[in-house]
């Protein structure tokens, strides 16, 4: 917390409002930048965040890893679960069995507009679910960006 000069004082936000209006505006900045990249740049653009974003996939993966072992689809899904969480994503697990979870996101919480971005993005999940399970695919089979009305994030077992 930032200190201020005696007799300076400022209001209090609880730390819930503040953490959910401080994460909200994060996304809505990653997402405006991601469009201003891609402004910039064209298909390079998206293959920047895609690389960008595969490459923090597999940098998390690794340290789970590290501290985990490689782990099962569930222990795959509850992670994601709180990815999800930590970025205020609303949404339920629709599907949790040995072979698929499916979460169901009802509004994107960053909300990108085209799908080559979301797809972009979440190069991230994948990288993140291959590294922490290699037995594993992960897709969007639902998208907002591409015209859903909600996003399905599925976790799959390889055939």
């Amino acid at each position: 917390m930032i200190k201020l000069p005696p007799g300076v004082t400022i209001e209090e936000v609880p730390l819930d409002k503040r953490y959910a209006s401080t994460v909200k505006g994060l996304q809505t900045r990653i997402r405006k930048l991601y469009e201003a990249v891609v402004e910039r740049f064209g298909e390079a653009g998206f293959e920047l965040i895609k690389n960008v974003s595969a490459q923090y996939g597999r940098e998390i993966a690794g340290k789970v890893r590290a501290r985990q072992g490689e782990m099962d689809i569930k222990q795959v899904g509850l992670f994601l679960v709180r990815v999800f969480n930590g970025v205020r994503s609303d949404g339920e697990v629709i599907e949790w069995t040995d072979e698929k979870i499916t979460i169901m996101v009802p509004e994107c919480p960053y909300p990108f507009t085209k799908p080559e971005t979301c797809q972009a993005h979440t190069s991230m999940e994948e990288n993140l679910v291959k590294g922490l399970n290699p037995n594993l695919d992960y897709v969007i089979e639902r998208c907002i960006p591409r015209g859903d009305s909600e996003c399905w994030h599925v976790l799959k077992k390889r055939l």
